[in-house]
């Protein structure tokens, strides 16, 4: 048994890289405006995605929990599948957001599924203080593989998006296959015995499992703290990420170079991935979570003021690589094994919640004012929350 679970490792990583090796990641917004879609529409689709992963994560997370990782895994990467047909095939903004609603699910699907899975298998094997290791080379492995990915679908891109189209398809195929040679570690599942019919049943776990998942967050408030300040600070980051597509791309910039630009952002996420270990001990967690934030609030500035706005982007991957491996570490110490994906569900709820909010906003003063002003807007709201959290938030935490 042990065997088959340490390979769940290397299967983790070749997941990991095969179901990142989505070339239209970085292009979507771009398809949908060659469709003729505008900005509002697009921060719509965008809104419609996480208002599906705000209302799904905390349920598909307990799926995870309460019928396997594993299977969560590969049922998200069934959706995912499902979602790339609509997004290629269809002109229509229903069915665009048919296809968003589903990709949505897919991420919820796999989003906590797969991280409670190498977690749990660690403390199987008694070795949980390999994770921070693991998941650094694994977030290299992500970034390496987003590289593949930006680079190859802005090539593609300016051949033909049918292209980009099929070969997502093909690898997330490959990705599916990969899943199902996991295997599910042991954890202490709660027995149902209720009666009634098994829809009654699934419903009544699914809200145990969260009403209990809520009480260990309220029990250790650290969690709740981590997974705020986390998922506000990639919030910025990913608005950024997704319009600075749409003003490139008004600027007269090719796929191809937007491709070279996320590449090197992942360079530098990787590298800073790697890395996180020893700052993590060198540092220690007060102050990286204190300083951080100062390194993005430097780059969206960049972004919104200054002519190099990609030097400045590429900026936000040093800080994106420290954090999700650091605080990857700092959650799951603090999480019992039977909760682990219902309460990673919630980092990702959070984040959706934050996107719903601020993405189409973004959106709207896009068409209406300029990119431009979004940027700005991004900066100053960054700016005014990290205030807020050093004054209130962060020096609760500190104490706990």
């Amino acid at each position: 048994m042990k065997t088959s679970l340490s390979r769940n490792i290397g299967l983790d990583y070749s997941f990991t890289f095969l179901s990142n090796l989505n070339l239209l990641h970085a292009l979507w917004m771009i398809y949908l405006s060659l469709k003729g879609f505008s900005l509002l529409e697009l921060g719509l689709l965008e809104g419609i995605f996480h208002i599906t992963s705000f209302l799904m994560e905390v349920p598909t997370g307990a799926v995870a929990d309460l019928w396997g990782r594993k299977n969560s895994r590969v049922m998200g990467r069934g959706f995912f599948i499902a979602s790339q047909f609509f997004l290629w095939f269809s002109d229509q903004f229903v069915f665009q957001a048919a296809g968003f609603i589903l990709t949505a699910i897919s991420y919820n699907l796999e989003s906590g599924a797969g991280e409670a899975l190498v977690y749990d298998s660690l403390v199987t094997l008694e070795k949980e203080n390999n994770f921070m290791g693991i998941r650094s080379r694994k977030e290299l492995i992500f970034q390496l593989s987003s590289i593949i990915a930006f680079l190859s679908g802005g090539y593609f891109a300016t051949k033909d998006y049918n292209i980009v189209f099929t070969a997502t398809i093909t690898l997330a195929i490959f990705s599916l296959i990969n899943a199902f040679f996991m295997v599910e570690p042991p954890i202490n599942r709660q027995e149902n015995s209720q009666s009634g019919s098994i829809v009654l049943k699934i419903i009544n776990s699914l809200i145990k499992q969260s009403k209990d998942s809520i009480l260990v967050i309220r029990k250790e408030v650290r969690i709740a703290y981590l997974i705020v300040f986390t998922e506000g600070i990639f919030v910025f980051s990913t608005c950024q990420y997704f319009y600075l597509q749409t003003w490139w791309k008004s600027e007269g910039f090719s796929e191809w170079y937007m491709g070279i630009v996320f590449a090197a952002q992942c360079i530098i996420a990787g590298l800073s991935g790697l890395a996180a270990p020893g700052l993590d001990k060198k540092i220690g967690e007060f102050r990286l979570l204190l300083f951080l934030p100062v390194l993005l609030l430097f780059s969206l500035w960049g972004v919104a003021l200054s002519s190099w706005k990609a030097l400045f982007f590429i900026l936000t991957g040093s800080l994106e690589g420290v954090l999700i491996v650091t605080v990857s570490d700092y959650i799951n110490k603090l999480i019992p094994g039977e909760f682990r994906a219902t309460i990673l569900s919630y980092q990702s709820m959070v984040f959706s919640l934050l996107m719903i909010l601020l993405f189409p906003l973004m959106g709207w003063l896009g068409d209406k004012y300029s990119l431009i002003l979004s940027f700005k807007v991004i900066a100053v709201t960054a700016t005014a929350l990290y205030g807020i959290y050093i004054f209130t938030v962060f020096r609760r935490y500190s104490k706990g």
